[in-house]
C-alpha cells in the first residue's frame, strides 16, 4: 500500500471527508444520543457542571467527562446535532492517525498501519459510530491508548514505569468517560498476560501499584470533589447502576449469550470475515512462544489483540444487559488481525470466507434495494405483512423515497459480485483495495441517504412536534414508553420554585424525609412519577400540559375528558391540557 502522498495527510483527509459532512443532517437518536446531548444542554442551562442530570434530576448512569466535552462543543457551535456529534468525529480522525503512528513507530510497519486504518473504515459499525454522539468511540479510544502503553511497558528492554504511568492516566480518563469497566478491561488484559512467564517476569509489583494509583488519581478528579460537595448519594447510585448492568437485564436489553458474536460478524462486515479467516494462523504463531522477542513486535501485538478481543467478548457476553456498542472495543483487534493477515506476503483466504462475504454482501445489497422500492411502490403490501401497530404507523409516514435511494444497495451488490469474480485464494492487494474502497463508499452513502429516511419513519414526526413547541412555557409528560426526545427538542427549562409541579415534587420528597431527589429509593422515585402524572392530569396546573404517548397504547389518556387531542402522526399521539 505504497503511496507518494504523506500518509498522515492522506488519513487526515479521508477522516475529514468521511466523518465531518452531514453530522447534523439527521436528528439525534433516542435513547443514548439524545440522553447525553440533553445532559450537556442541561449543564449549560443550569450552570451545574459537577453532576450529570436528566430533566434536571440526578442521572448517575454516566460520569461527566463526555458530557463536559459535548457542552464545550455546544458552547462553540450551538445546541444542535452537529455539535453533539463533532467530538466523536474529531476523535475518530485522531484514532485513525494514532493507529497508523503506533504501527509505524512501535510495530515498525507503516504498511500494516495503513491497512489497519483501511480495514477500520471499511467495517460498517466502526465507521458509523464516529458519526454519533455516543460515549463509546471516545471511551474505547482511551482504553486502547492504555493497552498500547501496557504493550510498550512489556516491550522495553530496560524496565521503566513511565508507560504504566501513561496507561493509568488513560485508564483514569476512560473511567471519567464511562465508568470503572475501563479499569476492569485493562486489568483483565494484564492478568491474562501474566499467564505467559516472560511477561510475568517483567512486571514489577511496584510498577503495578503506580499504575493503579495513577488511574485512581485521575478518576478522583471528579469522584472525590463530587462526594465531598454533595455527599455519597450520587456515587453510590452510580456504582449500584454499574453493578446492575452486569447482574441483571436493564431497560429490556436482554439478549442471548451469543448476541455480541453475531453483532461483530455482521457489524464489522466484511473485515470480521477476513480476520476470522486469518485467525488460525495468528494463534499458531503465538502458541508456544514464551519469550518476548525484540525482533518480533507484531507477534507480541498479535497476542495483545487476541487477549483484548476475548476479554471484551466474553465479559460482555456474560453481562446481562446487552447493547450493540458494548462489544465495540472488539473492533480494534478484529481490524488489526485482518490488516495483519493482508500484509503477509503469502496471505491466503480459505474458500469459505470468499463465499460467506458473497452471501452477507448479497443479502445486505438486496435488503437495501428492496426497502426503498417497497416503501415507494408497495407500502400497503408491506403494512399488511407487519403485525405490530406501531411499526405499521411508522411505515405509513409520509417520507419521500426515490430511485436514487437504491444506490447504496446497488453499490454493495455490484461490489460483492465483482469481488467474487476477481478475488482468489491468494489475496491481491490491488483487488482488495478496490473492494474495500467501495465498501467505504457504501457505508458513507448509507449513513447519508438511508439513515435520515429511516429516522423520519421512526421518530422524525414526534421530534418535529417537540421542536414546534420549544418556545412555549409548559409541562411535558411522556407516558407508555421511555424517551429523552421531549427534553432536548422541546428545550425544557428547570422548574422554578413557584411552579406547581416543583411544589408537589418538593412536598413529596419532604414527606419521605429525604434531603433531595437523589436520596429517594427507586420505589419512591416511581411513586413520585405517578404523583407527578396524577397532578398534571387532575391537579390545579398553572401551565399548559402536553402528554405524548404511542397511538396504540395511550395509557388511558383517551379517557381523560379534560385533555384535548391536538396531534397524531406516525404512531405517536399528543394531548393538551389547557
Amino acid at each position: 500500500m505504497n503511496s507518494k502522498i504523506n500518509p498522515y495527510a492522506l488519513i487526515l483527509s479521508v477522516g475529514l471527508l468521511l466523518f465531518i459532512p452531514f453530522l447534523g443532517s439527521v436528528h439525534l437518536f433516542d435513547w443514548d444520543e439524545i440522553n447525553f446531548a440533553e445532559s450537556a444542554r442541561e449543564m449549560m442551562v443550569s450552570g451545574n457542571y459537577s453532576q450529570v442530570t436528566i430533566n434536571y434530576q440526578g442521572f448517575w448512569e454516566k460520569p461527566p467527562l463526555f458530557i463536559w466535552i459535548q457542552a464545550l462543543s455546544m458552547q462553540v457551535f450551538g445546541v444542535n446535532e452537529m455539535a453533539a456529534r463533532l467530538p466523536n468525529a474529531l476523535f475518530g480522525i485522531f484514532t485513525l492517525l494514532y493507529l497508523f503512528h503506533f504501527s509505524k513507530k512501535e510495530l515498525k510497519s507503516p504498511q500494516l498501519g495503513l491497512w489497519w486504518v483501511f480495514c477500520y473504515l471499511a467495517s460498517i459499525t466502526p465507521q458509523l459510530y464516529f458519526k454519533t454522539g455516543l460515549i463509546d468511540p471516545m471511551f474505547n479510544g482511551f482504553i486502547l491508548l492504555s493497552i498500547f502503553e501496557i504493550y510498550k511497558y512489556f516491550r522495553q528492554s530496560i524496565p521503566s514505569v513511565k508507560p504504566l504511568l501513561y496507561a493509568g492516566l488513560f485508564s483514569g480518563i476512560a473511567i471519567l468517560l464511562k465508568g470503572p469497566v475501563a479499569l476492569l478491561i485493562s486489568g483483565l488484559v494484564v492478568l491474562c498476560l501474566l499467564f505467559y512467564q516472560s511477561y510475568r517476569s517483567r512486571l514489577k509489583f511496584g510498577h503495578l501499584i503506580i499504575y493503579g494509583l495513577s488511574t485512581l488519581i485521575i478518576a478522583s478528579i471528579w469522584f472525590l470533589p463530587e462526594t465531598l460537595q454533595n455527599g455519597p448519594y450520587f456515587i453510590v447510585q452510580f456504582i449500584n447502576y454499574q453493578i446492575g448492568l452486569f447482574s441483571q437485564n436493564v431497560a429490556g436489553h436482554q439478549q442471548p449469550f451469543y448476541y455480541h458474536a453475531l453483532v461483530l460478524l455482521f457489524g464489522c462486515f466484511p473485515i470480521s470475515i477476513i480476520a476470522i479467516a486469518f485467525w488460525p494462523k495468528s494463534k499458531l504463531e503465538i502458541k508456544g512462544r514464551n519469550q518476548i522477542e525484540s525482533s518480533a513486535p507484531i507477534t507480541s501485538m498479535r497476542l495483545f489483540m487476541l487477549i483484548l478481543f476475548w476479554v471484551v467478548l466474553i465479559l460482555f457476553s456474560i453481562v446481562k444487559t446487552k447493547i450493540v456498542h458494548y462489544s465495540s472495543l472488539c473492533w480494534i483487534p478484529l481490524t488489526f488481525l485482518a490488516a495483519d493477515g493482508i500484509t503477509r506476503h503469502n496471505a491466503i483466504l480459505p474458500k469459505w470466507s470468499k463465499w460467506l462475504i458473497a452471501v452477507i454482501g448479497g443479502l445486505l445489497g438486496c435488503i437495501l434495494i428492496i426497502l426503498p422500492i417497497s416503501l415507494m411502490h408497495f407500502k400497503s403490501e408491506l403494512i399488511a405483512m407487519v403485525n405490530d401497530p406501531f411499526a405499521k404507523a411508522n411505515i405509513m409516514a409520509n417520507v419521500h423515497w426515490s430511485n436514487w435511494d437504491i444506490l447504496p444497495g446497488l453499490i454493495i451488490l455490484i461490489n460483492t459480485f465483482l469481488w467474487c469474480m476477481h478475488s482468489e485464494q491468494r489475496l491481491k492487494q490491488f483487488t482488495l483495495k478496490v473492494y474495500l474502497g467501495f465498501q467505504m463508499l457504501f457505508i458513507s452513502l448509507t449513513a447519508s441517504i438511508i439513515t435520515p429516511k429511516i429516522e423520519a419513519h421512526t421518530q422524525g414526526a414526534v421530534i418535529d412536534f417537540y421542536q414546534a413547541k420549544a418556545i412555549e412555557d409548559c409541562y411535558w409528560f411522556v407516558t407508555g414508553y421511555k424517551s429523552y426526545a421531549a427534553y432536548f427538542y422541546a428545550k425544557i427549562q428547570p422548574l422554578k420554585a413557584t411552579d406547581g409541579l416543583q411544589k408537589i415534587t418538593q412536598a413529596f420528597i419532604q414527606s419521605k424525609q429525604a434531603s433531595n431527589y437523589l436520596a429517594l429509593s427507586e420505589a419512591d422515585k416511581n411513586a413520585l412519577d405517578d404523583a407527578q402524572k396524577d397532578w398534571l392530569l387532575h391537579g390545579p396546573s398553572d401551565k399548559p400540559v402536553y402528554f405524548v404517548a404511542k397511538s396504540h397504547d395511550q395509557e388511558g389518556l383517551e379517557k381523560e375528558p379534560q385533555l384535548i387531542k391536538i396531534w397524531e402522526a406516525n404512531g405517536f399521539i399528543a394531548y393538551k391540557r389547557p
